[in-house]
């Protein structure tokens, strides 16, 4: 046994147990009882064994005890826990439903105030549109009308009026009435509205033939007047003073014309002749009333209505025409006599003739005086020369271009010396030297030789390019790029009146030659319809389009009858419009051609693009006309991989294009912020590759024109700005083919912006765009900009609006590449994360700091040409001051 007396009960009772578990057993039997032979019992043993197992009982006791109450406790505390987290969980959710309520509330206030911010400014918006329509129709009314007086004032007097209202054709028909019934006073034919004039009313009522008129004249025809003793010389055109219409209703006038006609038909009724002879007016002398001068050459005698007897002149016809009533009544014109060779005597008092005296003619009737009107065939009433009427059409021709003068003076800085060409000139004659020599040409600034008209606008177009499609004749969606877009593009530009305020170029094919300054000769020979004229042709790959039609690839329809005319056309008409630009004979220019070009590469067709009309014209702006440096703008919402392969190392072209890149994955997958050009043309590519999601709009475009397009732009300072003019990032476009919401104000801003440089030389070539009613939009904002009126601003959410966070990280990943190369992005690199309305106020500054700059370089250029180590030679003396306009008309 163990000395422990702790032990000892574990040893009982694992005896007692293994006794048990021993009886318990199948293998062991029972053994028989047998009389027990154990010793008697030790009670003191027994007690101590009582103790020591009551003691260990009371250990198990207090052991089991403290285990059921730490059993307690952690029940307890796991009850407390539990509870603690369900407490926990229930004020979680509370507090998310509350944060969610919460959050409701302020989307409700936030969509009601964005809502009434909205319909504010779509009834600012819809106003300033209503403003703006208003506005062009008042406009177009005051050219209308301007139009029309300026019209009606160059109409000549000959030419025929338009047809009478019903109110003209009432008081004219009034006015004849009224001519007719006082005309019925004075010897009218009834039922006649000719005038005969053989008979006349005395002041009794009384009708009195005149001299010479017979029973049986002609009542169109004259009476023969008698012959005038002295006959006085015809009055030229320019002695005639102002006369007053004969067609006007004058009873007084008639009736003392009847008098003195009763009076001058009978001898017995005339006045006694006096010896004043100025009263006669027979001698050829000036009249009383006359102009001056005019006694001096005898031109000014009286008017006569009726042709002198005598001279064998058969009586003329003269018919008065009752439709016209201010027309004067007269015959034609007759040739004047010649002038008598002397002033005739004075006449002699009325006397008795000797009975051997040759008889006197009778005397002539009263001739006309000079209130009456010129006879019809006068050579006064003849229309002026076609010189003068040339003239004079050239001078309201130049009055009206005086604005386009005035700004081409401010540009140019033309000023005329009108004292400098009189010094040029030669001295004056000495008076008396008798060498009289005309004065020194001088024009005045409305002469049509100074100031040339500013050249208009360029618009390039051909039908035939609406041919190319695919053999199945399918549209959008099959084939975005369709004949229908530039159908739709020229229909608005000739509905608005636009394309008629341009200059418009027939397209022409571009040849073989100007093709392959960019494009291999076999690439030429097969998208061009030459592969015939190669001894060996090359194979077209086509494939087979799920319409049933050939194309390039999968989205680029091929057609070998029209996609070769119509791809040499588009090249043709961006070739000659820049070209044109170039030499000035065009301002600025847009190509509204298809199909597109900038993905087409120098041997491959691809992405609806067979020739690289632009890059082909940057080329031959290069080699033909020598222009060291071309800008190509490409804001196509895919990247012109094309167009950046080409001059991926040529420095005189600067290839600078916005897109979507999506890292990568949107078509075409190049134009990566890294890619700068290699070589000589390391830094002459810019790429800013806008992310996809979500859709970008005004205010990335806007931010990356004024922080990275601009500033490299002017440092370049390029001569000629081409555009490949893509609209598919317009709003409008699914995200497959853009995605993007530029509005048509921000493509006019982006266009007004790029006519800053090159002295507004600037192309535009129509690429993508398959959005028709946003594609027209877009079309039409971006010529009113060529043609240089006042496009519409962006929406004033956008303008206030900073670029989206992912959008700036693309843009200022693109500053960082290209800082480097151009020295002036680092300056307007901070206003890339502003808005459009926070940045104004710094452009503002920097544009007004340009004009100071440059006007101070062209003072200090001036001030130099000045500056001269000779003395100058003394100016002659001034020669007299002289009218220009006087001499021109002297020519």
């Amino acid at each position: 046994m163990s000395d422990d007396p702790e032990e000892a009960p574990l040893n009982l009772e694992m005896a007692h147990e293994s006794a048990s578990g021993a009886e318990g057993s199948p293998q062991h039997t029972p053994s028989p009882p047998h009389p027990s032979r154990l010793p008697p019992p030790d009670t003191t043993f027994h007690q101590q064994i009582m103790q020591k197992q009551s003691s260990s009982d009371t250990r198990i006791a207090e052991r089991a005890k403290h285990s059921l109450e730490n059993d307690f406790l952690m029940q307890l505390k796991k009850q407390q826990q539990l509870q603690q987290e369900i407490l926990l969980q229930h004020f979680q959710q509370q507090r998310q439903q509350l944060a969610e309520q919460h959050e409701q509330q302020i989307r409700h206030h936030l969509k009601r105030g964005c809502s009434q911010l909205w319909e504010q400014q779509k009834a600012m918006e819809k106003a300033a549109l209503r403003e703006a329509r208003e506005a062009r129709e008042a406009r177009e009314a005051r050219e209308r009308e301007r139009d029309r007086v300026e019209l009606m004032r160059k109409k000549d007097k000959h030419e025929h009026s338009a047809n009478a209202s019903t109110q003209v054709k009432q008081k004219l028909h009034e006015f004849l009435m009224k001519k007719q019934s006082a005309a019925s006073a004075n010897g009218t034919v009834s039922g006649s509205p000719y005038r005969n004039w053989g008979i006349v009313k005395s002041s009794s009522g009384e009708s009195i033939t005149s001299t010479g008129a017979t029973a049986t004249a002609h009542p169109y025809r004259l009476a023969a007047p008698l012959p005038l003793a002295l006959p006085a010389p015809q009055p030229s055109p320019a002695d005639y003073p102002l006369r007053k219409t004969a067609s006007e209703p004058n009873m007084l006038k008639v009736r003392l014309k009847a008098r003195v006609i009763e009076r001058r038909a009978s001898p017995l009724a005339r006045r006694p002749l006096k010896t004043r002879l100025k009263h006669r007016n027979c001698d050829g002398g000036s009249p009383r009333g006359s102009p001056p001068g005019g006694a001096a050459g005898g031109a000014s005698a009286p008017i006569r209505e009726e042709e002198e007897a005598g001279g064998g002149a058969a009586p003329e016809l003269l018919f008065s025409s009752p439709s016209l009533p201010n027309i004067s009544l007269g015959r034609p014109h007759v040739a004047p006599r010649p002038p008598a060779p002397a002033a005739p005597p004075p006449l002699p008092p009325v006397r008795e003739a000797p009975p051997d005296a040759e008889p006197r003619p009778p005397p002539r009737p009263l001739g006309r005086t000079h209130s009456a009107p010129l006879p019809l065939g006068d050579p006064a009433l003849a229309p002026p020369a076609a010189h003068h009427y040339l003239r004079d059409q050239i001078r309201k021709t130049v009055l009206t271009r005086a604005h386009d003068a005035v700004a081409l003076r401010e540009e140019e800085g033309e000023v005329i010396d009108l004292r400098r060409r009189r010094a040029a000139s030669p001295p004056a004659p000495a008076p008396g030297s008798g060498a009289a020599t005309a004065a020194p040409l001088a024009r005045a600034l409305s002469s049509p030789l100074v100031g040339a008209r500013a050249p208009p606008t360029g618009l390039a177009y051909d039908a035939l390019m609406l041919k190319h499609g695919c053999a199945c004749g399918a549209h959008a969606p099959t084939h975005p790029e369709h004949g229908g877009r530039l159908q739709s593009v020229w229909a608005r530009l000739c509905e608005t009146g636009l394309a008629a305020r341009t200059e418009r170029l027939r397209a022409r094919k571009a040849t073989a030659e100007e093709l392959g300054a960019v494009h291999g000769a076999a690439h030429v020979a097969a998208w061009g319809g030459r592969a015939r004229d190669l001894a060996a042709p090359p194979r077209l790959r086509l494939v087979r389009l799920e319409c049933g039609g050939l194309g390039v690839d999968a989205d680029t329809a091929f057609s070998d009858t029209h996609t070769p005319p119509a791809a040499r056309l588009a090249a043709g008409a961006v070739i000659d419009l820049a070209l044109r630009t170039a030499r000035g004979e065009l301002r600025n220019g847009f190509a509204v051609v298809r199909p597109p070009g900038h993905h087409a590469e120098p041997n491959q067709a691809m992405g609806f693009c067979f020739f690289n009309n632009v890059g082909i014209a940057a080329r031959l702006l290069r080699t033909r006309l020598g222009v060291q440096r071309v800008l190509i703008v490409d804001w196509d919402v895919h990247h012109g991989n094309g167009t950046q392969q080409m001059f991926y190392e040529d420095p005189h072209v600067l290839y600078v294009s916005l897109h979507r890149h999506d890292d990568g994955n949107f078509f075409p997958g190049t134009g990566a912020a890294s890619e700068c050009g290699a070589g000589e043309g390391l830094g002459y590519t810019v790429n800013v590759p806008w992310p996809g999601h979500p859709p970008l709009a005004d205010a990335e475009y806007l931010a990356a024109f004024r922080a990275l397009v601009m500033p490299i732009a002017r440092q370049y300072a390029p001569e000629v700005v081409l555009v490949s003019c893509g609209f598919d990032a317009a709003a409008g476009h699914p995200p497959p083919m853009g995605g993007y919401s530029v509005s048509p104000a921000c493509f006019a801003h982006m266009t007004m912006d790029l006519m800053t440089l090159a002295g507004g030389k600037v192309v535009l070539s129509l690429e993508g765009g398959y959005d028709l009613p946003a594609m027209c939009d877009c079309a039409q904002e971006c010529v009113r900009s060529l043609l240089g009126e006042r496009v519409a601003a962006p929406a004033l959410s956008e303008l206030s609006r900073a670029p989206a966070p992912h959008a700036l990280r693309a843009l200022r990943a693109a500053i960082a590449q290209q800082q480097h190369h151009w020295p002036e992005v680092r300056r307007w690199a901070s206003l890339a994360g502003m808005s459009a309305l926070e940045a104004a106020p710094a452009l503002a500054a920097a544009r007004l700091g340009r004009l100071q700059t440059d006007r101070d370089a062209n003072d200090t250029a001036a001030a130099m040409a000045t500056l001269s180590v000779h003395h100058p030679a003394p100016a002659p003396p001034p020669a007299p001051p002289s009218e220009p306009m006087e001499q021109d008309d002297a020519k």
